[in-house]
């Protein structure tokens, strides 16, 4: 009880101190900015702010003077921070936040430096903090800098395409792009980036590109990016230094055919190499599950990182499955049903690929082997697939959030051993066993309004094959025809409904794994009719070929790949 009194009595004594302030009853002193003046009490200012502290309890000057100029603050700001000083409320805004933290900075106010830090910080947009960070900067406001600095290392994407960037430092830029923990996907974001700087004062700015694209790490980029872009730009025919790192690069990806290429004589090279701690898990590939030799079905998960060509094992599956379909959404791959050899079954997984950690989620409404699946949004969608007895029509929803399988609309046709993709809000499911035959048939669903439609047929009948999407085509790849294995693609165009004839595999696949990532297509896997292979081929949307690239450390079939 006597708590409660004392803070009655507290809040009274400062509604009444605010009272007389307002009255400008006994105030002491005056304080002018612009031309304006703000009465107040000493005693409140320096209970408040050491700096007016110091003002009146030393032998300075102001400490006997009755009205006092505040230099360097308006006089909207100067009243606002007297009138804070006797309620502790403040009206924050965009227009006058730095204005208010300015004064609070050189008034030591440390609660309102606190509160307008925190309002800086719930601004932060790729737009300005640049422009905060510098501010914070100058004032010496560490939190605030500290804060605004991370936002534009995890934002760096967003921020290099607004103006702000443009304007930095070629040291600023550097001190960016040097950065082991700047979040890109890959690095040719970093590239654009810098070149889009570059490009904004080309004459004034092209003798600091040298030490900029030192910690550009080239060596990192696609192949196709390297020598379609960053061979033919000017900086890298005219400029020695800036053609070595290009060379480098180049040498360093050739390496992975032509070993003796690699030529890690200095550590700078191997420093450009080295993949960015940002560099996030879903920028690699997984293969999941599957069959292998004499049929044994595995649990095995291994990961395939497309800038080394390197695959690495990594914490099996609990549960051993054939013909599943894996999705992945926000760093989490799911494995969806399939055969654990005896029959189809219902149950899924997911996998957390930043801690190679498994658990289990809610089963599917029906046991499903050789199922298709795809992902809109934070949506996952089981096509057809076998139960044992039957191809499947019947389609189910996993919601993400509630971790829950619905039915939905069933497909215009029954299929199992099909492939399926999304692009924006449609699923196309292509190809399939119906239980009798292979088809050349596939169809589209609008997710908006839940209705199918047929689109054109592909050239060839297929089952067993896999699909990927590239630049807004759909690439079907590998398969089996009437028990042939087939090394034949074709990709479709919706915005034309037609189907083209692409190059084909270097090597027949059916049970293949396809995936698309840094801007390729890969195959992996499968059974070319004799043997299981482990073999990754690429395709290069530049040169139109597939180029094998590396090897994964299963021979597997009938596998999840995503």
């Amino acid at each position: 009880m006597a708590h409660q009194h004392e803070e009655a009595f507290f809040k009274n004594l400062m509604t009444e101190v605010h009272s007389l302030w307002r009255q400008e009853q006994l105030c002491d002193v005056r304080l002018k900015a612009q031309n304006q003046v703000v009465s107040a009490h000493r005693v409140v200012l320096a209970a408040v702010s050491p700096y007016f502290k110091a003002m009146f309890c030393s032998h300075l000057d102001e400490s006997q003077q009755t009205e006092i100029e505040i230099q360097g603050l308006s006089s909207s700001v100067l009243h606002m921070i007297v009138e804070y000083a006797y309620t502790s409320v403040l009206l924050l805004t965009e227009e006058n936040v730095q204005m208010v933290l300015h004064a609070a900075s050189i008034m030591h106010i440390s609660s309102l430096e606190h509160l307008c830090t925190k309002f800086l910080m719930e601004q932060l947009h790729p737009s300005n903090c640049l422009g905060i960070r510098d501010f914070a900067q100058c004032l010496g406001c560490f939190t605030l800098y500290a804060s605004a600095d991370s936002y534009c290392q995890d934002n760096f994407l967003e921020v290099s395409q607004n103006d702000e960037f443009l304007h930095l430092s070629a040291t600023q830029v550097v001190d960016l792009v040097a950065r082991d923990k700047l979040k890109v996907r890959k690095e040719e974001e970093v590239y654009t980036a810098v070149m889009r700087w570059l490009e904004f004062d080309p004459e004034g700015r092209v003798e600091d590109m040298v030490k900029i694209m030192e910690n550009v790490r080239l060596p990192l980029v696609q192949w196709e990016f390297l020598m379609g872009k960053v061979s033919k730009h000017k900086l890298f025919t005219n400029n020695e230094q800036c053609r070595h790192y290009f060379q480098e690069a180049r040498a360093f990806q050739a390496s992975i055919y032509h070993p003796d290429l690699l030529n890690f004589a200095f550590n700078e090279s191997v420093l450009r190499a080295q993949p960015r701690v940002g560099f996030g898990a879903t920028e690699y590939l997984y293969a999941v599950g599957g069959e292998t030799t004499n049929r044994d079905i595995l649990c095995r998960l291994e990961s395939f990182n497309p800038i080394t060509n390197k695959t690495k094992q990594l914490t099996p599956m609990p549960t051993i499955r054939r013909s599943l379909s894996v999705v992945v959404i926000e760093k989490m791959l799911y494995a969806i049903g399939g055969s654990d050899g005896t029959s189809a079954i219902n149950t899924v997984e997911m996998y957390n690929t930043e801690k190679d950690t498994w658990m289990p989620r809610a089963g599917l409404c029906e046991p499903r082997a050789s199922l298709s699946a795809a992902a809109v949004d934070d949506k996952i969608f089981a096509l057809g697939g076998h139960n044992g007895l039957n191809a499947l029509r019947s389609v189910e929803i996993y919601d993400v959030d509630t971790n829950s399988w619905s039915a939905t609309t069933e497909m215009l046709s029954s299929r199992s051993m099909a492939a399926a993709v999304s692009i924006h809000s449609q699923i196309f499911i292509l190809g399939g066993y119906d239980g009798s035959m292979d088809l050349s048939s596939a169809e589209v669903l609008d997710t908006r309004n839940f209705q199918w439609k047929p689109i054109s047929s592909m050239h060839e009948a297929r089952s067993m094959m896999d699909a990927a999407v590239l630049e807004e085509k759909i690439f079907v790849v590998g398969g089996s025809s009437e028990s042939q294995c087939l090394a034949s693609v074709e990709a479709y165009d919706p915005s034309t409904n037609q189907w083209t004839v692409v190059q084909s595999l270097n090597i027949p696949r059916r049970g293949v794994g396809v995936a698309f990532i840094g801007g390729s297509i890969y195959a992996a896997g499968g059974h070319d009719g004799n043997t299981y292979l482990n073999s990754i081929e690429k395709y290069c949307k530049y040169s139109k070929e597939w180029t094998t690239v590396g090897c994964m450390e299963d021979f597997r079939g009938r596998f999840g790949f995503a």
